[in-house]
This record gives C-alpha cells, sequence and structure tokens, in this order.
C-alpha cells in the first residue's frame, strides 16, 4: 500500500468530513463516549474516529452504527483525507450538476484524481446511499492499495468491482459478509466504514512493502539486466504470459531526444523471477530513457514503475561458448554468453582429421542457442568437432578465442528403430508421411518412382510434407527411405501403393485483409485460401465507394489487376498492390468499402473458386509509412444523458471506421444494439461512437456488463484488447397509448401503458376525418400527476359533423410526454379517438 502522504492534514481537518452531513457534537475522548449503539465490534474503530476527530455519531448517545451513508459524504471524507489542499482547490469542475455547494471541489478533486465516476456523466448520485462495491472501489484507489483478483472467492463480486474487493481482503480490511458473500450492491453502514477507515489508516507499511526494480543496466550490445526486489509475476510481463514479446505499455525505450527503440524487442524471465533479460533486436548504446510499468509481483501487489535515464556503454565484451549440452544421442545445443550475428565459417572434421560435410545448425541472427545435428549415418562413439572462425556478437564483436573449437559425440542407438505410420493425402499434389518418433533429417521419398520435396511440418515433428513434381489422381507407389530417429537408429525403407484421389473441391477464402509489408512498406490487398490455387490468369477488380473530409465518393470501379504469391513456396496467400488495384482512384487517408471480384483463381486441380467476390473495408495510407501500431482504448462508455436509446462510447483516439461503426463489435448484456454512427473527432484528439439500442430491448434500470473489442486505431495494423466493464442503463421501453376516448366535446382523455409525466408543450394535431382541419388545431395533452392519463382540452367544441366523420390525432415534434425514466411516448400511428 502506499500511505497517503497528506495524512496529518487528515488527523487536522476531518473534523469538517464526518460521516454525515448532520450537526456536530462536541468533541470528547474516546473513554468518556457512551454510544449505545456501538457494540464490541465497532468500539476499536469508532474509539479511533473519535479520539481522531474525525467523525462525533449523530448525537451524543448514538453513533448511528447501522445507518446508511450518503456518497457525498463518503467523497468529501476520502478528499480531505487522501488529497492536497492544492490538489482540491485546482481541480477542474466536474460535469457533475447534483452535487451540493459545500462539496463541489472535492468531488471534483477526486474526480481529477480518477477515484470516483458518477452515475452518469452528469450526475454523481450525490443523496443516494453507498454501496459496498462502491465503496471498495473509492477506498482502494485513493489509498493506492492492490491485491491478486484470484483470491476473491465471494460469489456476487463482479468485474467492476474484483480489482477494488481483492485489494481491500488482500489487506485484510475485510473478509466480506458472514454469509460467504461481500455484499456488494448493498449500502455501507457507518459502522462497516469505520472499520474499513480505520483499519486503512492504521495499515502497517511493512505488510505491503514496496516492490520495485533495483537497478537496469546493458550487458552487451542488444541486451540489457533487470533486476528486482522481489519476484515477478511473468503473466504481467509478456503476452503469451511466459516469455518473449512484452505486454502494451510494460517496457519502451527511447534514446535522449530521438524516437523509441525500433525493432523487436524480448524478455526472459529468471528461473526465481527476479532477474529479468531484455533483448533488442538492433544494437544500442549511449543514453536512452528507459520505463518499465505495469508489472506485478507473484504475491499480486503493484512493482513500482521505473523511469530513468539509462546509459549503455558501447560493448567491447567478446562473446564465448557457454556450454555445449547434450539434447539426445544425435543433437547438440551451444549456448553463447550474448545475442550471436554471425557464426563465422565452421569447419567439421571427424576423428580422423577427415573434413566432412556441413551439419547445417538452426541458427538466425540474434540466437544465443545453436542446435546441432550429427549426420544419420555417423555411428554411435564417433565424435566430430566444429571450429568456429570469425564468430562475431551483435555489436561486431570477435568469439573468444578465436577460433573456438567444440566437440560433438554420437550416442548410442535407442534399440528402436523409426517406421513409418501413416501416409495421408493433404492436397492435389502433397501428402502427409508420419514418423513413430522424431527424425534426424528429412526423408527422402519418390511417388511413381518420381522426386518429391520434403519438409519437417512445422506443428508436428512427427509429420512430414511431401509434395509431389504433379497432380497425384492415381494409384501410385509410394517409397520412404534414408530416414534415421535423434538417436541414430535406422528405418527400414517402407514401400506401398497408395490410392490418391483427384482432389475436385473448390478453394474457399479463408480471409481478406489490407496488410502493409513491412520491406517495402506498401500496402496490398492479401487473400488467404484454404489451399492452395493457381494464379496462371489469376485478377481482382473492385467496385465501391470512399469517404474522406465526410465527402462520400460512390459508383467508383476498379479495372481487374493481377494478382501474386505472397511468397515463393506459400500458394495459399496472394496480393495484390493497392497502388496497381486503385490506379487512378488512389486517395491517401479516405476510407474505402469495396465489393471485390477474383476470375481466374482455381485449385491445382482446375477447380474454381467457390465464391469469387467478397468485401474490405480500410483507411488508404501512403505507401513507404511505417507501420502505425496505435493501439486504441476505450476512455468512457456511458448512457446518452437524454436519451435512454443511445450509448455514447469515447476513444482516446481516431480510430479506424470500419471497425468502429461495425455493431458486432460492441456487447451490452440486456440490450440489442440497433447500429453504430462515429462523430467527427473532437478537438482533444478523442472520437465518440454512437449506439443507438433497440427501442425497448433494454427492459430493467441499473448496471449490466459491456464489451467492445476488435476495434483499431486510425490506420494502425493492431487491434484492441477487448475492454470488459460495466454501464449503467435506463430502460427504453417507451409508453404507449392504449385507448382514446372522447369523453366530452370538447375533452379527449388518453389512457396510457404506464405513468408519464409532460409538460406545456403541443403534442397533437387533432385531425376530421384524417386530415387537418382549415385552421390546423394542435393541442397540449395535459398530464395527470402519477397517473398514466391524459386530458386534451379543445377550445371550441366538436360538431356532431366532425365527430361523424372520425377524429384523430396525430404527433407533432414538439411532444414531450415522457415516462419516468424519460422514454417519449411513442406513437407509430395515428391515434383514432372513439366516441
Amino acid at each position: 500500500m502506499k500511505k497517503s502522504n497528506n495524512y496529518s492534514k487528515f488527523v487536522a481537518t476531518a473534523a469538517t468530513a464526518t460521516l454525515v452531513a448532520t450537526a456536530v457534537i462536541p468533541a470528547a475522548s474516546a473513554k468518556e463516549m457512551k454510544f449505545s449503539d456501538v457494540s464490541d465490534r465497532y468500539s476499536e474503530a469508532v474509539n479511533y474516529l473519535v479520539d481522531n476527530n474525525i467523525t462525533q455519531g449523530l448525537s451524543a448517545t448514538k453513533f448511528g452504527t447501522t445507518s446508511n451513508i450518503k456518497r457525498v459524504d463518503v467523497a468529501v471524507l476520502i478528499a480531505k483525507a487522501t488529497l492536497t489542499d492544492d490538489e482540491i482547490k485546482n481541480a477542474p469542475a466536474s460535469t457533475f450538476k447534483d452535487v451540493p455547494a459545500r462539496a463541489t471541489k472535492y468531488v471534483s478533486a477526486l474526480k481529477a484524481k480518477g477515484i470516483i465516476n458518477g452515475k452518469t456523466a452528469t450526475s454523481f448520485g450525490s443523496d443516494l446511499s453507498i454501496t459496498r462495491g462502491e465503496a471498495a472501489i473509492m477506498l482502494s484507489k485513493a489509498y493506492e492499495i492492490e491485491g491478486d483478483t484470484a483470491n476473491v472467492k465471494f460469489g456476487d463480486v463482479g468485474s467492476r468491482y474484483k480489482e477494488a474487493v481483492a485489494a481491500l481482503v488482500d489487506n485484510k480490511i475485510t473478509t466480506g459478509k458472514e454469509d460467504g458473500s461481500f455484499g456488494t450492491d448493498l449500502s455501507i453502514t457507518r459502522g462497516e466504514l469505520a472499520i474499513f477507515l480505520h483499519r486503512l489508516e492504521t495499515l502497517d507499511a511493512t505488510q505491503a512493502p514496496e516492490y520495485k526494480i533495483e537497478s537496469v543496466e546493458g550487458i552487451n550490445g542488444t541486451q540489457l539486466e533487470v533486476k528486482f526486489t522481489d519476484a515477478v509475476d511473468a503473466v504481467s510481463l509478456f503476452k503469451d504470459g511466459k516469455m518473449g514479446e512484452f505486454k502494451e505499455g510494460v517496457f519502451t525505450m527511447s534514446q535522449v531526444g530521438k524516437a523509441p527503440l525500433a525493432g523487436k524487442v524480448s524478455g526472459m524471465l529468471s528461473k526465481d523471477g527476479k532477474t529479468l533479460t531484455i533483448t533488442t533486436e538492433n544494437v544500442v548504446k549511449g543514453d536512452y530513457t528507459v520505463v518499465i510499468d505495469q508489472l506485478k509481483a507473484k504475491d499480486g501487489k503493484a512493482i513500482e514503475k521505473f523511469s530513468k535515464v539509462v546509459t549503455v556503454a558501447a560493448d567491447k565484451t567478446a562473446p564465448k561458448v557457454l556450454t555445449t549440452e547434450k539434447v539426445n544421442s544425435s543433437q547438440y545445443v551451444v549456448k553463447f554468453s550474448e545475442p550471436m550475428q554471425t557464426l563465422g565459417t565452421i569447419t567439421y572434421k571427424d576423428e580422423d582429421g577427415k573434413t566432412i560435410a556441413d551439419l547445417k545448425p538452426e541458427f538466425k541472427k540474434g540466437d544465443t542457442e545453436v542446435l546441432f545435428t550429427l549426420p544419420a549415418d555417423l555411428k554411435a562413439g564417433k565424435a566430430i568437432s566444429a571450429q568456429m572462425v570469425a564468430a562475431k556478437d551483435m555489436t561486431g564483436n570477435l568469439i573468444s578465442p578465436n577460433p573456438t573449437d567444440v566437440t560433438f559425440t554420437k550416442g548410442q542407438p535407442d534399440g528402436v528403430a523409426p517406421t513409418v505410420k501413416s501416409v495421408e493425402q493433404l492436397d492435389a499434389n502433397k501428402f502427409y508421411v508420419t514418423f513413430s518418433e522424431e527424425l534426424v533429417g528429412n526423408p527422402t521419398v519418390t511417388v511413381g518412382g518420381a522426386a518429391t520435396t520434403v519438409e519437417k511440418d512445422a506443428e508436428n515433428p512427427l509429420k512430414y510434407i511431401v509434395t509431389a513434381s504433379s497432380n497425384l489422381t492415381t494409384a501410385q507407389t509410394v517409397i520412404v527411405k534414408d530416414f534415421a530417429d535423434l538417436s541414430g537408429e535406422q528405418g527400414t525403407e517402407y514401400s506401398k501403393v497408395i490410392t490418391f484421389t483427384e482432389d475436385l473441391e473448390a478453394p474457399v477464402v479463408t480471409a481478406a485483409n489490407i496488410v502493409a509489408d513491412s520491406e517495402n512498406l506498401q500496402q496490398y490487398a492479401e487473400f488467404t485460401f484454404n489451399k492452395d490455387v493457381n494464379l496462371t490468369s489469376a485478377k481482382v477488380s473492385a467496385t465501391g465507394k470512399h469517404v474522406k473530409n465526410y465527402i462520400t465518393t460512390s459508383g467508383l470501379t476498379f479495372a481487374a489487376t493481377a494478382i501474386e504469391y505472397k511468397e515463393a513456396g506459400n500458394k495459399k496467400v496472394v496480393r495484390v498492390a493497392l497502388k496497381d488495384l486503385l490506379k487512378g482512384k488512389d486517395v491517401v487517408d479516405a476510407a474505402y468499402e469495396l465489393n471485390y471480384t477474383l476470375s481466374g483463381v482455381k485449385s491445382l486441380s482446375n477447380v474454381e473458386l467457390k465464391e469469387k467476390t467478397g468485401q474490405m473495408k480500410f483507411t488508404r495510407v501512403a505507401d513507404g509509412t511505417k507501420e502505425n501500431t496505435n493501439i486504441v482504448a476505450v476512455k468512457a462508455a456511458e448512457k446518452d444523458a437524454d436519451d435512454n436509446n443511445k450509448v455514447i462510447v469515447t476513444f482516446d483516439q481516431e480510430v479506424e471506421g470500419s471497425t468502429a461503426t461495425n455493431k458486432a463489435n460492441y456487447k451490452i448484456d440486456g440490450a440489442v444494439i440497433e447500429d453504430v454512427t462515429l462523430l467527427p473527432v473532437a478537438n482533444d484528439k478523442t472520437q465518440q461512437a454512437v449506439l443507438k439500442l433497440t427501442p425497448g430491448s433494454s427492459t430493467f434500470n441499473g448496471e449490466r456488463a459491456m464489451t467492445i473489442s476488435n476495434i483499431k486505431a486510425l490506420g494502425s495494423t493492431k487491434t484492441m484488447e477487448s475492454w470488459v466493464s460495466t454501464i449503467t442503463l435506463n430502460e427504453n421501453v417507451a409508453p404507449t397509448v392504449g385507448k382514446a376516448d372522447l369523453t366530452d366535446t370538447k375533452q379527449i382523455t388518453l389512457t396510457l401503458s404506464e405513468v408519464v409525466t409532460g409538460g406545456d408543450a403541443l403534442d397533437f394535431e387533432v385531425l376530421v376525418d384524417g386530415k387537418s382541419m382549415a385552421t390546423a388545431l394542435k393541442v397540449n395533452a395535459a398530464v395527470n400527476a402519477d397517473t398514466n392519463k391524459a386530458v386534451i382540452t379543445l377550445t371550441d367544441a366538436l360538431t356532431t359533423e366532425q365527430i361523424n366523420k372520425g377524429i384523430t390525432l396525430k404527433p407533432v415534434d414538439t411532444m414531450d410526454i415522457k415516462d419516468v425514466n424519460g422514454n417519449l411516448l411513442s406513437v407509430p400511428t395515428n391515434i383514432t379517438v372513439t366516441n
């Protein structure tokens, strides 16, 4: 816990921030206080509050232990307890309109600090009793305590309250209600709040140690070492919760006065969780601002944010081989002291000094570990020496010693030879060969006597993908030979007639995206298929529109343009450069909506594409522009102050329209989203999406879960993480007219579906025979208070002729008849008045 540095101010001034805004009785010592309603459970907490002049109770004999407390009074108490005078005095005014003058500056200060939120954009709910869940949120934020949500076992704590309740539980502020619940939605009593405050104010700092980063220093040209005081939870560090890529906002590194560090950055946490090794793709040297944030220790406590300038000295240390470890009888891993740029020139010799074929180590630039696989024909017990000359680390330092020698010895076979388990057709010209165990190297495979290409499956090391030189359509002999397991045990040649069938299934588009090529920085329309395709005469054309600066250009057509494979060896992914497809109508920053048509795309068996058309939505980014990886965040999601059918979502930056207006990307429990519109970007660079709810779909007042996902920042290639929170909505079931009776020649009485309110504005036009009178007769319906009745009084009596022709009521634009939740009267058709 981070204790408020304003504690002395709290004790000195808390007398005015009493637990209720009623009369304060004279102060007295704890021993002299004789509250008749304070039991042993509350006595210590109450005595503490009284002794420190925080509250004096409701009267000389009553503390009000079981009484509820208003939200505004708790806000005043917390503000005076935890904020400085300047923070209170200089806080911008909140938008809440229901806060009494005595509390305005305190509520505004808490809102500015992010400690409180209102019931709506304009209502704080000042006079409402505060619930235990709401109190938990306020207290945990104000006193800056945290906890592990995994420790929250209460069944009545939703996602909105979970972190706050965890903070109170882990810091031993509360253990919940006696029935095993937390009582989230119950009003907190003065006695309960007294206990919470007493425990928070007397919480020993040693119970919640401040975890921090002890040091950050460069250990070589591409690595930093971070030391922590306590073990770090890897889940708070990495996207996969284990190692590699950091979570968004966890680590940033920028050379002083320059842009953030380019290239990939990854991390590895030590087994004890106290040392983090950060590896950069590019060499670092000089002064860098390093920020490490959002980390948690293994016990769930927050680790203090690190933000300092770190000087990384030029790396002049030579790399070296640390260990040579045997993986199995045929494979060794060589570990280096730091990431390597190159292994230099490697020469391999057997025990007789004879140079042998390259062992083809599995290495890529930046690796610290390299896997060497010994030849399958090398006999057990025989050794091979490898000599590395001019191997270099990422900054170009030569290995020491140079050259460096390592030796690999072939182990004994395991006594079990590998076998072919199955042969399974995969595509028109491909099939799988599955083995009983992993192999050292690829096997040799022929089909009908013809050679093939063999590759190990990336996901299953027991499988090999075999590509024939022509389509597989008949029964052919498959021969598999020259294979051995990792121990060197040779397998027996496999020969079998396999019946292949012609692939007559049409290919299908599984994805159509706009992507930026990381090499040439051009945008492409990219199509992915479920199988290999032939592009001999393949093209793509399109029609559609684009929008820029709120101006829509429709009726666009784009001529058929040739498409090509994205990369050699992968016939499932094809693409076309947008500069070619949009030629002549290529507008940077315009938002496109296109209907595309693919032609000439066929499977390797010459079967045409099943579905040739589809849609693409994207914003055109200038070619040559570096990839935009901005991630949008939700700043707020709240009900429109005047319309129960609208929810306003505020994003922290301009968003990609096609994603932000897709109603499938929003979900509100207990309501149906009809459509989404996007508002112009505001002066503060935020942008709002207006969610229109289907009228009548929200049937109750109160809080419900809300999820927002798949939204992108404008021009970004990154999708936001799902935002999951709660939102308070009113029901949006509009009142309706049950009947309209002509109760007098000058009076029409409406019976409505529920109690309504109304003003002085005109509500209806009276029609005769469905037509307006010579002088349009517009009237107000006077609503009887707290009833479902409304009466229209006419200045002139209706004639018998008019009544016989039929009287109807037509709603006008100024109608102001609403139910208690503000839903406007629904009048889909003119109302017939009965005699």
